[in-house]
Parts: C-alpha cells; sequence; structure tokens
C-alpha cells in the first residue's frame, strides 16, 4: 500500500509543477478551470495506474473493497499536498488572483441592474434595500475568495472525488479489463 503514496506524490507534485510554471510564464492565471480539468486528469491517472499496477503485480487474492482502498490510498495524498498547495498559492503565492476577483465583482455592483438581478434571483432578497443587498454579497465574496476556504472546499472536492473514481475504476477493472 505505501506504493500508493508515491503515485499521488508524483501526480500531485506534477500538478504542483505545471501549476507553478504557469505562474512563471504568466500563462492564464485567471482561467481556473483549465487547472481544475487537469487537476481532475492528474488524480484520475494516479489512482488508475496504482491500481492497474497493483492488479497485475498482486499475487494474492483481492476483493472490491481492498480496490477501493488502493485507490483512496493514491488520492489521500494527492489530496492533501495539491489542497495545502492551493491555500499557498491563494494566499502567499498569487494573492492578487483573489484581489483581482473582489475588485471586479466591486465594479460589478456599482450597476442597479446586477443589483436587480440579484434581487430578482432570491426571493429573500425582495425586501432588502440595495446597500443591504450589496453588503451581503461583499461579505459572500469576501468568503468565497479567502484562501481557507478554497482550502476546506479542495479538502472536500478532491477526497469526495478520488473515493468516487476509486469506486468507479475498480468497477472498470473487475467487470472489464481483470474479468475473473
Amino acid at each position: 500500500m505505501k506504493k500508493g503514496w508515491h503515485y499521488g506524490l508524483v501526480f500531485s507534485g506534477l500538478w504542483i509543477a505545471l501549476k507553478m510554471l504557469a505562474f512563471w510564464c504568466n500563462w492564464r492565471l485567471d482561467e481556473i478551470q483549465i487547472f481544475v480539468l487537469l487537476n481532475m486528469a492528474f488524480l484520475t491517472s494516479a489512482i488508475a495506474l496504482f491500481m492497474y499496477h497493483k492488479k497485475r503485480t498482486n499475487t494474492e487474492e483481492s476483493n472490491f473493497l481492498t480496490d477501493i482502498k488502493a485507490g483512496v490510498t493514491v488520492g489521500l495524498p494527492y489530496t492533501l499536498l495539491v489542497s495545502f498547495f492551493l491555500f499557498f498559492y491563494y494566499q502567499d503565492i498569487y494573492p492578487e488572483f483573489n484581489e483581482q476577483k473582489r475588485a471586479a465583482f466591486e465594479r460589478k455592483m456599482d450597476s442597479p441592474e446586477e443589483i436587480a438581478a440579484i434581487r430578482n434571483g432570491n426571493s429573500a432578497l425582495e425586501n432588502k434595500s440595495d446597500a443591504e443587498i450589496v453588503a451581503m454579497a461583499r461579505q459572500n465574496t469576501a468568503m468565497m475568495y479567502d484562501p481557507q476556504f478554497t482550502l476546506s472546499v479542495s479538502l472536500l472536492a478532491l477526497l469526495v472525488y478520488g473515493t468516487l473514481n476509486s469506486l468507479l475504476i475498480a468497477v472498470i477493472y473487475r467487470r472489464v479489463v481483470f474479468r475473473d
């Protein structure tokens, strides 16, 4: 099982190196979708490769639960390393991202049409004044672009994604690739 940690650390290290390379080259720093998709692809690849390697080299009988455990063994170190990297990335390395997003939101909130759209989108805000809506929206935006919030969301999301990937890949390997 200890090799699973190696897979998680190597693939998370590759993703972190790619993210830092993009930072140093100033390449699409404000577009997080590309890096989220790459993050998901790296985690899936790490789990799939380790489970494949384990199934190929393991001589003893395994069951479905041990296959899932093997996938989670890879996903946990990957999740921890990437999530804490993201925390330090948005807090210390590139805090301008959060400032730019907040400034863009502030410019957007100067528009009465935007405030009306927020009011129409949420029936609980119908009786609130424009100033109250703006204050609530600023508070939500400040929380959303906080590095601690990013840490907790990425920990949760990657852990769930890794667990579901382990389950799905175990099913695919058992039913399709390594039929008994």
